[in-house]
């Protein structure tokens, strides 16, 4: 099967997820009314299983894109944006799934499929073609490991973006909306995310470090990619420092988060597309 054609079903699979999940709790309250103390009706078992098996997948599609990729070039599979961006959806769902297996987010799983899908869009609007590695990326544990755990903090961040955009929500809704978790486990489910997600940023950014001072003989350039992805680390840990406030400013730790994702964005893509620096080797 072409990757192309993966990709195109990865991305039609997480888009029914995201729907069909979505709409599991308008479902609920089909039916006959009920006397007061009555069970409600509970979720049609076809379409939980439908939304569910979408999910999966979807996360395995992308599995098996990635992995053919990686087969194909005989390296890890993330030294472009078309690879990174499959990379990221990929990861952002396995986030997911580890997440609601720990504690039992499925109300988060129509933005995170939602996500996942518009990232695997941007993928299939990427050049594919398999070029050779430039002088600067053949170091293949490097490569595997820096751009790997980079992948990864992105990938958890984008699931603390989601939790914060669901607390948001809730926030301003009152805890009203049932289609989402409600503030206090949004605003829970993004702190532990944060609290993976900046130790492995860290460990990203060092390694970096390390294979700048190989490449080019020096720890730090002011690459705009070096800077974004500083500027990306100062804000998650500003949000580390809000997020423990119990007083107003504690408030705006979901806002930090949903900068911090675009900041996450910028990082990986625009830094690449938009700006002119060292990093511009592993083109788009």
């Amino acid at each position: 099967m072409p990757p192309g054609t993966l990709l195109l079903l990865a991305t039609l699979a997480c888009l029914v997820a995201s729907a069909a999940i979505g709409a599991l709790p308008l479902l609920r309250p089909l039916g006959a009314s009920l006397p007061a103390g009555d069970t409600p009706p509970s979720t049609p078992a076809p379409i939980a299983g439908l939304a569910r098996a979408a999910l999966l997948a979807g996360f395995g599609l992308l599995a098996v894109a990635v992995g053919v990729r990686a087969v194909v070039i005989g390296h890890a599979p993330w030294s472009n944006l078309y690879e990174v961006t499959q990379a990221f959806a990929l990861f952002l769902l396995g986030a997911y799934l580890v997440a609601d297996r720990r504690a039992a987010l499925r109300e988060l799983a129509p933005l995170a499929s939602l996500v996942a899908a518009l990232l695997v869009g941007v993928a299939l609007l990427l050049p594919a073609e398999v070029v050779p590695l430039a002088p600067a990326l053949q170091a293949p544990l490097l490569l595997t490991f820096h751009v790997g755990a980079a992948i990864a903090a992105y990938a958890v961040s984008g699931l603390a973006f989601v939790a914060g955009v669901a607390e948001l929500v809730q926030r301003r809704a009152g805890d009203r909306v049932t289609a989402l978790p409600s503030a206090a486990r949004s605003r829970a489910a993004a702190h532990r995310a944060v609290l993976i997600a900046f130790p492995i940023l860290t460990a990203a950014i060092a390694l970096g470090s390390v294979w700048a001072n190989l490449a080019w003989r020096s720890y730090w350039n002011n690459d705009p990619k070096e800077l974004a992805a500083a500027a990306t680390w100062l804000l998650y840990a500003a949000y580390l420092h809000v997020a423990g406030r119990g007083d107003r400013q504690g408030r705006w730790s979901a806002w930090l988060l949903v900068a911090g994702f675009g900041l996450v964005l910028f990082t990986y893509l625009g830094a690449s597309l938009l700006v002119t620096g060292q990093h511009s080797y592993a083109g788009v």
